[in-house]
């Protein structure tokens, strides 16, 4: 298969950074830029971002975002004994 060489310049730590990702995710440095320009062209533009699925699950979501917020600002927050105590409570 002939091949052409495309060489740039990146900071080292990003380099190795990437080398990591990539190998997490089961290629090179030099496959995830093969599939980066495939899916550029693909796409006419830059394609959906693939990323580890476990790094998106490790987000909170937006209610708990909230919680956390409200927990950090002291606000007046109900505490409960049990589970029973709660949902006598709010219902």
């Amino acid at each position: 298969m002939n091949s052409a060489t495309i060489a740039f310049r990146v900071k080292p730590e990003i380099k190795r950074r990437a080398d990591e990702l990539f190998s997490h995710l089961g290629m090179t440095t030099s496959t995830a830029m093969n599939v980066l320009l495939m899916q550029t062209l693909a796409h006419r533009g830059f394609a959906a971002p693939v990323v580890l699925p476990d790094i998106a699950a490790e987000r909170p979501n937006e209610t708990t975002v909230r919680a956390i917020e409200d927990l950090d600002n002291n606000r007046d927050l109900s505490r409960y004994a049990s589970v029973d105590a709660m949902l006598k409570d709010v219902l």
